[in-house]
């Protein structure tokens, strides 16, 4: 890609970063404000990021974008936290962030990740009554927004910023974020959570299976996790295809976390499949 030097380019250390923190991501409680957290941390880490936020958004379609504040992080003080919690609680309706407009416009695709200066020149933002009454006052400047907006009105937005007089962030921390963001999709997927009555008939170890599964495991991994053979974890994935009615993976997901019961022919098969595996 032209005008791409070696200090934009990735380095295997940093991906190794990137595929840790997926893994430890995929750990925690999908959807859950410390599974945001621990991701806005590892984020801020990797890139020298003080301050992280992590936000819904209204008015995608607008250019308006009002954001809604879930998690924050990384102030020097309360007093700084307070101005910045003021402009998102109250104020950003009058004093609107002037990159909120490009970063709507921008976002052509469902993930991306956009620097302050992708969005718009320094005059246009140092100009501007939100950087001047608000960013300079929570020492704040420099940042990195990403976003997911996967069509409509809402979007779920988060930010990496550095401090008042910090140096810009570079192409290479941008892409190191957009590799994260990319490599953590799931962060954006509805959770996991298993309906009760789906798993009745089921026994404790179909039941075990069932879970991973829904959390995105592979066999071997719940083999490891369960401490069975692979072979074993097979023949209980099998089981679970049988008293669903299904015969793929993805039909077993889709029925499962839609919450619909297993088909009535299927409930006896699978019954014996269950005792089988208690």
């Amino acid at each position: 890609m032209a005008g791409i030097g070696k200090s934009d380019t990735v380095r295997f250390d940093e991906l190794q970063r990137v595929l840790r923190l997926a893994l430890e991501l995929r750990d925690l409680p999908r959807g859950s404000a410390l599974q945001k957290r621990h991701a806005l941390e590892g984020m801020a880490a990797l890139v020298g990021a003080q301050v992280g936020v992590w936000a819904r958004a209204d008015g995608m379609t607008t250019g308006q974008m009002i954001l809604h504040r879930e998690i924050d992080f990384g102030w020097s003080c309360d007093s700084e936290r307070r101005v910045f919690l003021e402009y998102l609680d109250s104020a950003q309706w009058r004093a609107l962030d002037p990159s909120q407009p490009a970063l709507a416009r921008e976002t052509t695709s469902a993930m991306c990740i956009f620097t302050r200066e992708q969005l718009l020149d320094d005059h246009a933002w140092y100009g501007s009554e939100h950087v001047q009454r608000f960013r300079r006052s929570a020492q704040v400047d420099s940042f990195l927004y990403g976003i997911y907006a996967p069509g409509g009105d809402a979007a779920v937005c988060f930010g990496l910023h550095r401090a008042w007089g910090d140096r810009a962030f570079s192409e290479r921390e941008r892409r190191l974020v957009e590799a994260i963001h990319h490599a953590c999709a799931f962060l954006h997927q509805p959770a996991t959570e298993l309906s009760p009555a789906l798993l009745q008939g089921l026994s404790p170890r179909l039941c075990d299976t069932l879970r991973g599964l829904a959390r995105g495991r592979s066999e071997k991994q719940l083999a490891a996790e369960l401490k069975l053979s692979r072979h074993t974890v097979h023949d209980y994935v099998k089981a679970l295809y049988r008293h669903f009615g299904v015969q793929s993976r993805s039909e077993l997901l889709v029925r499962c976390l839609g919450h619909e019961p297993p088909s009535p022919h299927a409930r006896g098969a699978g019954a014996a499949a269950s005792s089988a595996s208690t």
